[in-house]
């Protein structure tokens, strides 16, 4: 290589090198000295859009959590005959009742407790077992409740003796009165919320870990902070804000030398408004964008030197190898043209595939005409056409084709038009996307055929491809006819109409031919209703774990769309916001989506399904039955887990004066239910599995020591007189016998 042409790449490499670092140290230098002297204005109006979004999805959840309480509290089970209950004796309705709590205090991960009071002569409590209450201080507190001017209503007080806690530290209780009309009230059902996920919650509101929030009731109180240490900052925000005119906006508060950005709003509660603070530090914001200005500065820098070093190591190392580079290319050239003619059939399907796709908008119309008259097509004076081809009812073919079969289906049906096309057209192409559709490019000259005709004999070709495949695969076929295509840049887009058409096809499995002439301007634009009404019913029955009556209602909405002029493309777009709204109360119910449905991507699967009666299984399979499953398990293992704690009780104490009112106190639920829980739970009596504990222990000192009937009986917890006749009548023989025969 001559040392002229060396020392000239490697002066054009460095300059080159060095230019291309030029911009990254002015744009570095400008955001460092100019944007954070302006980001605070800015960045206060994005801040604010943020913690009002934020704010809006607090409000959401709470306002969730008052409409679920008014729902349950209008439910029979909570009306007017809870009154002169006689809960004792009425074990099912008591345990109906703990159960709907228990499912109620599950129903949202902001739910700490569920607690129903009910008055009278005899007051109850359950939490969300059943209590009997004598407190005369406990009952003033509900009736206090009870009487509140309003029906339903949010509270920082519990009915519990008076004490001094702060209001940082008082509970948050959503109250609603029982029944749940505006008859006369005789009880409260009141939802007690987790303080640490409301603050959790709140933190959300500011997206730089840094800062103070803050809710306040109407009053000016604070209902929930995420600063308990604060006080002072917190009094600060408080009074400036209850200071200001306007129900929301945003503003610079210095407080201690400390500079944030504060955003506040109104929350739209019960009968009530409550206010949200939110301040941010300007550091924590603006500190971002000076350390991007100096790493780019700094990478911009570090790409200079290394400019420098590379275009000496370049100069020296690039230009050796390339003269032995040409000599081996012209011995390449030769054979490359040979394989090139080899696989031109290959790349002309890959040409036309890109060209319909949209991968070669870059190339102008002169370029495109070119390549397609080098690969064999004649353009010139031609207009062209597009058939997409949509075969539909593979799932009910189980019989001829199994799952994973849709390529080798789609391949015969290409096959079929190929040849059918063959025998009617002059110019044309098949393109297989191996999904079950097929698209036909069809060319032809613009004199001598007449549009009208054109139409007429792509119109006969359409319905012999489906008569032809109709026989043959024994499938329906959803055939799509563009409108003439002047150019060939804008077949990309005439390709991207006939598929959204193809899209607008009615949602079931028959025969159908669009044609594009043929179609109003308007033409899937009309509007479909939604079932929201069923898609409420769907959720509540999954709530309730009423499998069959979510299956339902599914098969129901899902044929309300059909029914009501629903296309496919209406069908699956409503589906899919079906889907989002299951797994939005999914996730409010404190199930983790991505483990119920082992990581799968449910609304890629459901957006791939094209025939009703599969997606209504579908919805079945991998939708309701799941989380009916996860919820049905939940529970069990909850009731399981208190007679667990029994059985361990009675292993550890079965020599002491047991009773079943002792295990209910420990467990905290009444000896009836716990009885009722017990044999549901062992199979035995709670009385029988006390004696045989006892009686199998006498057996093993009977055998194994030498201590005397008398101080057994004592050990197991009996005395003698009483031992001797439980030993026999449960072994069938005395102690003493047993001992010899042992």
């Amino acid at each position: 290589m001559p040392k002229k042409e060396g020392n000239f790449y490697r002066k054009s490499l460095i300059w080159f090198l060095v230019t291309a670092s030029i911009p990254g140290l002015i744009i570095g230098g400008c955001v460092y000295w100019f944007a954070v002297g302006y980001i605070e204005r800015d960045i206060s109006v994005l801040h604010q859009r943020q913690i009002a979004e934020r704010a809006q999805n607090i409000d959401d959840q709470l306002s969730y959590l008052e409409m679920s309480l008014s729902h349950w509290a209008f439910t029979p089970r909570f009306g007017s005959n809870l009154q002169d209950l006689k809960f004792i004796y009425h074990f099912k309705e008591t345990w109906d009742i703990s159960k709907t709590l228990l499912v109620l205090q599950g129903s949202h991960p902001l739910i700490q407790k569920v607690e129903l009071y009910v008055g009278g002569t005899s007051p109850v409590l359950f939490k969300p077992e059943y209590y009997s209450i004598t407190d005369p201080a406990l009952i003033s507190g509900y009736n206090r409740m009870i009487g509140e001017e309003k029906h339903v209503y949010w509270t920082n007080r519990l009915p519990a003796p008076e004490t001094s806690s702060s209001a940082v530290g008082d509970p948050i209780v959503l109250v609603h009165k029982i029944p749940g009309d505006n008859s006369a009230p005789f009880g409260v059902i009141s939802v007690t919320l987790k303080r640490d996920k409301v603050i959790n919650l709140l933190k959300t509101m500011t997206p730089y870990n840094e800062g103070v929030t803050l809710l306040l009731d109407e009053a000016g109180h604070i209902v929930a902070s995420d600063n308990a240490r604060g006080q002072g900052i917190n009094a600060a925000l408080t009074s400036e804000v209850s200071g200001r005119k306007n129900s929301s906006g945003t503003f610079l508060f210095d407080y201690n030398g400390v500079t944030y950005s504060v955003s506040y709003g109104k929350m739209k509660r019960i009968a009530s408004d409550w206010t949200y603070i939110s301040a941010a530090p300007m550091t924590a914001i603006t500190g971002p964008v000076v350390v991007a200005s100096n790493m780019i500065i700094a990478v911009s820098a570090s790409g200079l030197l290394l400019a420098i070093s590379l275009s000496w190591f370049a100069s020296r190392r690039v230009y050796s190898p390339v003269e032995r580079l040409i000599d081996d290319l012209a011995k390449e050239r030769h054979s490359l043209r040979q394989r090139m003619e080899e696989q031109r059939p290959h790349a002309r399907a890959g040409f036309l595939l890109q060209l319909i796709q949209g991968h070669l908008n870059a190339y102008s119309e002169e370029d495109l005409r070119k390549r397609m008259e080098l690969y064999g097509w004649e353009v010139d004076n031609h207009r062209f056409r597009i058939l997409h081809i949509q075969l539909t009812g593979h799932e009910a073919l189980n019989e001829r084709f199994t799952h994973g079969d849709e390529s080798l289906v789609t391949f015969a049906a290409a096959n079929i038009i190929e040849e059918l096309a063959a025998q009617q057209l002059e110019q044309y192409s098949v393109v297989n996307f191996h999904d079950l559709s097929v698209a036909l490019l069809v060319m032809s000259p613009d004199s001598g055929i007449e549009n009208g005709t054109v139409s007429d004999l792509l119109q006969v070709l359409g319905e012999e491809i489906t008569k032809t495949v109709n026989r043959i695969i024994k499938m329906q076929v959803t055939i799509t006819i563009s409108r003439q295509i002047g150019s060939i840049q804008s077949i990309p887009d005439s390709f991207m109409e006939v598929e959204r058409a193809a899209g607008y096809r009615k949602f079931i499995n028959q025969n159908q031919v669009l044609h594009m002439d043929k179609l109003p301007a308007d033409f899937g634009a009309d509007r479909i209703c939604y079932p929201f009404a069923l898609e409420r019913d769907i959720i509540q029955a999954m709530r309730t774990g009423n499998k069959e009556e979510a299956e339902r209602s599914v098969a129901q909405f899902l044929q309300e769309l059909s029914t009501y002029g629903g296309t496919e493309i209406h069908v699956q777009q409503n589906m899919l916001q079906l889907l989002g709204s299951i797994q939005h109360a999914i996730l409010q119910s404190g199930l983790n989506t991505y483990h119920l449905f082992k990581g799968d991507n449910m609304f890629g699967q459901l957006s791939q399904i094209r025939e009703p009666d599969k997606m209504l299984q579908w919805m079945k399979d991998k939708v309701i039955a799941p989380f009916i499953e996860e919820r049905e398990a939940r529970a069990n293992t909850q009731l399981k887990r208190i007679a667990e704690q029994i059985i361990e009780y009675l292993n550890e104490n079965y020599m002491r004066d047991i009773s079943l009112d002792q295990c209910a106190d420990l467990t905290g639920t009444n000896p009836y239910t716990l009885s009722k829980l017990f044999k549901q739970t062992t199979g035995i009596n709670f009385i029988d599995y006390v004696t045989e504990l006892r009686i199998n222990k006498a057996k093993e000192l009977l055998r194994e020591t030498d201590l005397k009937i008398n101080d057994i009986a004592f050990e197991v917890g009996y005395q003698q007189r009483y031992f001797n006749r439980i030993f026999k009548k449960q072994v069938g023989v005395t102690p003493g016998q047993f001992r010899a025969s042992s």
